[in-house]
Formats: C-alpha cells, structure tokens, sequence
C-alpha cells in the first residue's frame, strides 16, 4: 500500500512547533526499498524499513505553511542496484539521530542502478506542512549537489548577472572543445568522437571503435580538459622551441662564392673581410650581415639570402651544374 504524509512523531513535532511559534529544522533525507506489510500503519514508522543511502536536498521553496524540497536522488555511491520504495524525512529534535518527520512508500518503485551500469542523477519535489516561520535546513550548503539546466538558469544565469540561458552556456562549452557526440553510458562509440562523462563533467575522445555498452570512460578514451590540453601544449612547445634553435655560424676572410653549403652564417663585424657582397655593401660599414644558403645536389643548385643589418636584404642563385652565382638583387619590401 502507497503512503505519502507527516508520521505521528511528525505530526506531534509539528504541533510543538506551531505552538511555539518556531520554524521547523529539517536535518535529513534518506531513501531505501523497504516495502510496507499487511497491517503495519505507516504513520506509526520512526525510521525506514530498509534503509540504503542519504540523498542530499538541492532546494527549498516554502510560502506561509507549506514548503516544496527538492531532493536530489544520485547512484554515485552505490554498488548494488535497488528500487526506490522508500523516502524519510528527519527534522531536528532532542534525539540525536533526529525524528522521522515525514514518510513515503510507493508501490511503483523506481530502479536506481549501480554506478558501474549507468550513472543517473534526478530530482523530486516533495510538498508539506511547515509551520508559518521560515523552516531551515540544519548544516546545509549544497556541497556536492548536481544541478540541472533550469536550476542553472533559475539561480545562477540569471540573477548573476549573465542574462543568457544554460543552453547558450552548454553551447559555448561545446563550441570551445569543437564538439560533443555523445554522453555516457553509451550503446557504441566511434573513433575520433568526444563524448561527455556527466560522472566527472569532461569530456574524452575515443581512441579505438567499441561496439559494446560503456558505462564509463575506460584505456579507450582519452580525456580532453583544459589542464590535459595546456601539459600537452607546453610539452609541444618545449618541443618546438628546441628544433627552432639555429647555430649561427661565424664567418671571417672568406669569399662568399664559396659558401654553396646549406647553413645559416654570420658575419659580426663592420670591417670583416668577405669577398662576394653586394656592392651596396662593399666597405667597412655594410659587412655584418646574416646569411642564409639552401644548396641541392652538393651546391650545384644554390641559394644565398644576405640580410644586412643595415636592413637591406638580397639574394643570388646558382641555377644550373657547373655554374656561377648570378648578380645579386635587391629585395625590396615595399
């Protein structure tokens, strides 16, 4: 038989309440899957059946002397799957483990899975009498709650200041990372998708095709957060960095003509003696300069670029077997 309401304690705590003019103190909610027998009045419980966790409250709305909790049922601890028959909630009174205030036991129960076959995490709302004072919720933060799209919007968008909705949010989220295909627990998973873990909120690419049910990211998927990401991009830059570095190498009384082998060379000094420069260059001021030579086929094709620290840049080639470097020309940048 199904029974939604205050218990007798409950209702005895009430009564006090209300004559005192106090608010009621909610202090927990438990679930279990115990289910009432024949002749066992419901009223009369002080405690649940069979009990199986605490679920956390994620809100409270109250107006005069009725209150709506909204509690929040999550599988994130539980090893052993189990129907949901059973709701208790405990207010605080002189007992240490509180008073069973008000009780439920559904006849349709719903199944709550192990965490390793599916994750789930939903809400509700549970309606009933409190006094006319605001009722409190002893030791209360919402630490570890999850909440919803619309709770999202309701609390946070809205009255923070950000007058989007969640979706845009999600979106935005989803358009920085490039994509989502999915959520766990999945039926299948393609190479190269990104599916959501709402376990941990991140998001993980496949590496290898499973054609089998996932309940959780396992070796095949590799996770894709930001922290992830940056490690992966200093690591690339360090990497970068180290094949980028040039050795310059240091040129003195040599003719330039001669250079035909692919490097990068310096020339440091104003009154070096380098045969070869361009005539622009020719004297005491114009002979530091940087060099670069990309040669093929043992300098019988070559390149030189000459960029002089006078800022001006020129270049030559041997463009044939056997040949001579052509005049050397002038680039100009503008």
């Amino acid at each position: 038989m199904a029974f939604r309401g205050l218990t007798k304690k409950g209702a005895d705590y009430l009564a006090t309440r209300l004559a005192n003019e106090l608010a009621v103190e909610f202090l927990k909610v438990e679930i279990g899957d115990g289910a009432i027998i024949s002749g066992q009045n419901p009223k009369n419980q002080t405690s649940l059946i069979s009990y199986k966790k605490d679920v956390r409250i994620l809100k409270k709305e109250q107006k005069n002397n009725a209150i709506n909790l909204t509690i929040q049922i999550t599988n994130d601890d539980i090893t052993q799957g189990f129907y949901l028959k059973e709701i208790g909630i405990y207010v605080n009174d002189s007992t240490s483990n509180g008073c069973l205030y008000w009780y439920c036991n559904e006849d349709n129960a719903q199944y709550i899975p192990a965490k390793t076959d599916s994750v789930i995490a939903f809400e509700i709302d549970i309606r009933m009498e409190v006094t006319n004072s605001d009722a409190t919720i002893i030791n209360w933060s919402g630490k570890n709650t999850w909440i919803n799209k619309e709770y999202l919007e309701e609390n946070y968008t809205q009255n923070g200041g950000y007058k989007g909705t969640a979706l845009e949010i999600d979106d935005r989220v989803v358009s920085a990372l490039g994509k989502e295909d999915g959520k766990f627990p999945l039926t299948e998973a393609v190479k190269g998708n990104v599916y959501y873990f709402p376990g941990n909120k991140k998001f993980y690419i496949c590496k290898e095709a499973q054609n089998r049910r996932v309940s959780v990211p396992d070796g095949n998927f590799e996770e894709l957060s930001i922290w992830e990401n940056r490690k992966r991009l200093e690591n690339l830059y360090i990497t970068k960095e180290e094949k980028t570095k040039l050795t310059l190498s240091q040129i003195n009384n040599v003719n330039l003509n001669s250079i035909t082998e692919s490097g990068f060379y310096t020339s440091s000094g104003w009154s070096n003696n380098i045969v070869g420069l361009p005539a622009e260059l020719n004297h005491n001021e114009g002979r530091a300069f940087y060099l670069v030579v990309f040669s093929l086929e043992n300098g019988a094709y070559c390149q030189q670029v000459l960029y002089s620290f006078k800022g001006l840049i020129f270049c030559r080639a041997i463009s044939g077997a056997n040949s001579a470097f052509g005049q050397w020309k002038k680039i100009n940048l503008i």
